[in-house]
């Protein structure tokens, strides 16, 4: 009688649910996206690019690397399919008639703080450097969920970031020669572009430079107390 040897192997096949993650968040919201009492706060949105709800009950959110469950997501919190959900880092710390609410908020001027996101476990989903934005920008991705960053500047705040308009970054700061300050005698200013492909323009009166503005071209010559602002303007669109 011989005997019969056989594997058997068993393949079970599945499909992992697509993973919410950080699409847009901004710490320059000065006078917009008001919550309900009325303040300008800080804010994280969330996206689910899966096409059913995803439960993010005991989830995390952090603005530290060195805490990953900072702040708990209350239980019941689900993103509907294809959804957004803001969360406000006003450290108010709650759930609040309808509202999220962080225990921490952001600060963008300190050059430490991120925004990040972990599930249950600590494990983190997501991490992002609080890159400085001017006031009403907000970081971005390009396109809902995509790997690609940018600023954005016109935030979407709960919508799509698709088709929202969006820069690459801003022009470098130029160098002014002089310190501000008083002086007896008139003075010389000079100003150094150090943005590559780009235009300097200047003010005198204390007023933002705008695409109008003098394109700086020789120092300028300072015999009154002046308020003198240079920006550079980048020749890529």
């Amino acid at each position: 009688m011989k005997s019969v040897m056989f594997s058997f192997f068993l393949v079970v096949s599945y499909v992992l649910p697509a993973q919410v993650v950080i699409n847009e968040y901004s710490a320059s919201n000065l006078n917009n996206f008001r919550d309900q009492f009325l303040k300008t706060e800080d804010w994280i949105e969330l996206y689910n690019p899966d096409d059913a709800p995803v439960d993010i009950s005991g989830w995390h959110l952090s603005d530290k690397e060195s805490k990953p469950a900072k702040w708990e997501i209350p239980n019941g919190t689900i993103i509907s399919a294809n959804g957004y959900l803001i969360f406000y880092c006003s450290g108010r710390d709650g759930f609040i008639n309808g509202e999220y609410h962080t225990n921490f908020k952001l600060t963008q001027t300190k050059g430490s703080d991120l925004v990040l996101l972990s599930n249950q476990d600590e494990k983190v989903l997501g991490m992002h450097e609080l890159k400085l934005t001017l006031a009403e920008h907000s970081n971005s991705r390009a396109s809902d969920g995509e790997d690609n960053w940018t600023i954005c500047t016109m935030p979407s705040f709960g919508t799509s970031n698709n088709s929202t308009p969006q820069i690459k970054g801003y022009t470098e700061t130029p160098t002014i020669n002089l310190e501000a300050g008083f002086y007896e005698d008139s003075q010389m200013v000079s100003l150094t572009n150090n943005e590559p492909n780009s235009i300097l323009r200047y003010t005198t009166d204390g007023t933002h430079p705008n695409n109008s503005s003098p394109e700086y071209t020789a120092p300028i010559a300072v015999t009154s107390t002046q308020v003198i602002k240079a920006l550079a303007f980048s020749n890529d669109p």
